[in-house]
């Protein structure tokens, strides 16, 4: 995460090559088949948090010793062709294959295999190209916080009144409701808490996705490129603490400075990839913890699939596999209950679905009371026709219900935003060179199932976003 920071520092910076010559490098194996290379003018660059303790002197191991390390924040920063950028989190904890090593969460991934088999397993994950590495250390992101001076974010209140989010003795991260002036130590405190947080690692996220926010605003407007003494001292941290692949050459870090040096805070977008806690029909326990894995989060592929689209920059995306059990909407009888408190939603979405295709009855709102997640629950044999209409709404996921039998009921939970037209329908459906998320919705408590602790799905933040607004 901390490589932006480099990045927005060498665009003003003008001895490349003596920065090249100090740079820490290692070389890649990417073995086998690979993706495809992205249309001209696109290039993705994967940004690596690594939790190294690595010459640190015990420093970092308040817990006691920390051997090896892992990917504690893992991004894939896409550049498109059309001057956006976007940045796609991938939390730690996401059950995903690792090439050669079978499942395992995605922080193990670089444990295993170190930065290589990360870079295949996001590649086998996403279909998407990674063109380049880098990557930063726990005191690495310290020493470059605090040759910028440090930057500040904004916390607020938890709901229930509690102060977990304010101090938190893993972390050790001290702070108040408001802003919060950040230097190295504590801003590396800030950006790990994931403990005493409502929604744990995707909390985490969130304030990651506003520091980095926060940190690029300072960098193109508070003078840090201008600064000799700033930028010296950065520059100065980053050659110790920053390690690229071997195949990046300063022309490459040259173009992403140069990027992100001219872009705007609302050209800089942040998405996280839909994800959800197992369910108990997916083998999960009342804490949705999977046997063997602990606390995990999964993903539907077909949803991360749509979720990863637009950022193929053009490349082919993988082949869907037939579905010979496809339900067309004329053949779905469906019932939509609001479960999000918002007046006419069920209606409305009635509506939409209808124009689609779909057997609609009357709306209604949901007999359990409000819930995050937007879920299309089905009975014994109507999978199928599910899908269909999960295909429709962004950010549903999939519940088997065995009280249904030829009805599928839709619950509009506060994740909902709108109908989508299926892929291929004409008229409707998200503007090309966007990213819609898909699936990943919340499950709320229900009986039976899994408690929550997914991300609340949202349309992609923007950096001024993030910058003017307060996260937990």
């Amino acid at each position: 995460m901390s490589c932006l920071i480099f990045a927005f520092a060498v665009g003003g910076f003008a001895l490349y090559e003596h920065f090249d010559r100090q740079i820490n490098r290692l070389r890649l194996t990417l073995d086998g088949e690979r993706p495809a290379n992205p249309i001209e003018g696109t290039t993705n660059f994967l940004l690596v948090g690594s939790d190294s303790r690595a010459g640190t002197g015990g420093e970092f191991q308040r817990g006691g010793e920390v051997a090896g390390q892992r990917s504690d924040t893992t991004i894939l920063a896409h550049l498109d062709a059309n001057g956006t950028t976007t940045l796609v989190s991938f939390p730690r904890d996401t059950l995903v294959h690792i090439p050669g090593h079978g499942r395992d969460k995605l922080t193990q991934a670089i444990s295993i295999g170190g930065p290589s088999l990360l870079i295949r397993t996001i590649e086998n994950l996403t279909d998407i190209r990674v063109d380049h590495y880098v990557s930063v250390d726990l005191a690495g992101f310290r020493d470059m916080t605090d040759a910028i001076g440090g930057v500040t974010v904004c916390v607020k209140a938890l709901p229930n009144g509690s102060r977990t989010n304010l101090r938190d003795e893993w972390s050790q991260w001290r702070g108040r409701v408001g802003e919060n002036h950040l230097s190295g130590d504590q801003a590396l405190a800030f950006v790990r808490q994931r403990h005493g947080l409502p929604d744990n690692d995707f909390d985490r996220i969130r304030r990651q996705q506003q520091f980095i926010g926060a940190v690029f605003r300072k960098a193109t407007s508070d003078g840090v490129l201008t600064n000799p003494a700033r930028l010296e001292n950065l520059i100065s941290a980053t050659t110790k603490s920053l390690t690229i692949d071997d195949g990046t050459d300063i022309d490459d870090i040259r173009l992403l400075a140069k990027r992100m040096s001219a872009m705007s805070t609302d050209q800089i977008r942040f998405v996280t990839i839909p994800v959800h806690a197992p369910t108990p029909a997916e083998g999960g326990n009342s804490l949705g913890e999977l046997p063997r894995f602990g606390s995990v989060q999964l993903y539907d592929p077909a949803q991360l699939d749509a979720f990863l689209a637009p950022l193929r920059g053009g490349a082919p995306a993988r082949p869907a596999p037939a579905d010979p059990a496809a339900v067309p909407p004329r053949d779905v009888a469906i019932d939509v209950f609001n479960a999000a408190q918002v007046g006419g939603l069920a209606s409305t979405a009635s509506d939409d679905l209808a124009r689609l295709g779909f057997r609609v009855g009357a709306p209604r709102d949901w007999p359990d009371g409000t819930s995050p997640a937007t879920e299309v629950r089905y009975g014994p044999g109507r999978e199928a026709a599910a899908r269909t209409v999960a295909a429709v709404v962004p950010n549903s996921r999939l519940v088997r219900d065995g009280r249904l039998t030829d009805r599928v009921s839709l619950v509009l939970g506060t994740s909902f935003r709108q109908v989508k037209a299926a892929t291929g329908a004409q008229g409707q459906g998200g503007a090309a060179g966007t990213v819609q998320p898909q699936g990943g919705g919340a499950g709320g408590d229900r009986p039976g199932s899994a408690p929550s602790v997914t991300p609340r799905s949202t349309a992609p933040v923007t950096a001024t976003q993030l910058t003017t607004g307060c996260t937990y």
